[in-house]
């Protein structure tokens, strides 16, 4: 049933997005991944700032990845909720820690091990004699 609104872009979303510091890209123009600038101390990233970051490292169409950013959060929701743990290599592993209630009024706490940098892979130790010289 229509309830007489029109749907009109919200042009304080477009501001905002434009407003938005060039720096958000996490990955270069070959693809690879950069290192984020330490947030500061108590800052969160809301929904609306890791649709605009994502739709920046991208270069997708808001309305696009705001649908993939949306069904990504709902299912990771309903996996947490189901007392799945999470296995996300860029993003590290999750687990429950524990819960308390049931249904909406449910809480929990999530213990995460964030996946750090890639370490490059370790020589063997150097032999102490050439490989051709008798011990």
């Amino acid at each position: 049933m229509a309830t007489g609104k029109t749907n009109k872009p919200n042009r304080k979303v477009a501001a905002a997005a434009v407003a938005a510091p060039a720096t958000l890209a996490l990955v270069t123009d070959d693809g690879v991944p950069t290192a984020p600038q330490p947030a500061e101390k108590g800052a969160s990233l809301k929904k609306k700032e890791l649709i605009d970051r994502v739709m920046a490292a991208t270069g997708g169409k808001k309305k696009d990845v705001k649908e993939v950013v949306e069904a990504t959060l709902a299912v990771l929701g309903a996996a947490l909720q189901s007392g799945e743990g999470l296995n996300l290599p860029p993003f590290g592993k999750a687990r429950i820690a524990k819960t308390k209630g049931e249904g909406t009024s449910s809480a929990m706490t999530v213990k995460l091990r964030g996946a750090g940098s890639k370490r490059a892979p370790q020589d063997r130790k150097q032999a102490l004699a050439d490989p051709d010289e008798d011990s």
